[in-house]
């Protein structure tokens, strides 16, 4: 309508789209935050570990970050450690 948009707004309007799409398809705007402390023998069974983590969380559309030498700082209950099962 012989207006000009800027990219802010293009922005908005798209993030206001996703987030109707969203709702739409089951999902709220609601996030949630989980940690996981993986511990291994040696680097390479660490290595091991961590992937199959990261392709589980990949499968389940989680996104998952690695926190090295971040656990003090995580603001999160820590739960003990457990025994794989």
């Amino acid at each position: 309508m012989g207006q000009i948009e800027d990219a802010q707004q293009s922005a908005e309007y798209y993030d206001v789209l996703q987030q109707e799409t969203d709702l739409t398809t089951g999902r709220g705007t609601l996030r949630t935050n989980g940690f996981i402390a993986v511990s291994a023998q040696d680097p390479d069974e660490l290595e091991r570990m961590v992937a199959d983590i990261e392709q589980a969380a990949k499968q389940s559309s989680c996104e998952s970050r690695r926190l090295w030498g971040q656990q003090s700082s995580s603001r999160g209950a820590a739960l003990p450690p457990c025994r794989q099962v």
